[in-house]
């Protein structure tokens, strides 16, 4: 009887138990390669991020170094704004890789910028000017 009880009962008992703690083990293990895989996602998707904000700011400063350029050939060759654009155009020509709605806002913020500059040094020169 007592063998019965053992095998019979005991046995699947122990067994069913030790499949119970096995059966946890291996869904948390899962868990934490699954947290661990989404972790891993979520810094390359931040890399990729920081890549491509620093390829922006780098494609960014290219154009406004070129419209700066332009400013100042255009002041010496007297060139009008259509001259200007074009020749910033063709200088970042392949150096970017904005889009053409991107490249011409951030032309007209550097056009913004110098024209800023340009006025601060005319009132400036006034003030001098006024001033003797």
């Amino acid at each position: 009887m007592r063998e019965l009880v053992i095998s019979q009962i005991i046995i699947p008992i122990i067994a069913a138990f030790i499949g119970a703690v096995l059966e946890i083990a291996r869904r948390q293990f899962k868990a934490y390669l699954d947290s661990e895989e989404n972790f891993i996602k979520k810094k390359q998707e931040a890399l990729q991020q920081s890549m491509k904000i620093e390829e922006y700011n780098k494609d960014k400063q290219i154009v406004c170094d070129a419209v700066k350029a332009v400013e100042q050939l255009g002041r010496e060759s007297h060139w009008q704004g259509t001259m200007k654009h074009s020749k910033v155009l063709e200088i970042i020509k392949d150096k970017t890789s904005l889009t053409d709605d991107e490249i011409f806002n951030i032309i007209k913020g550097a056009v913004l910028e110098v024209n800023q500059y340009r006025k601060k040094e005319l009132v400036e020169e006034n003030k001098q000017i006024s001033d003797n």
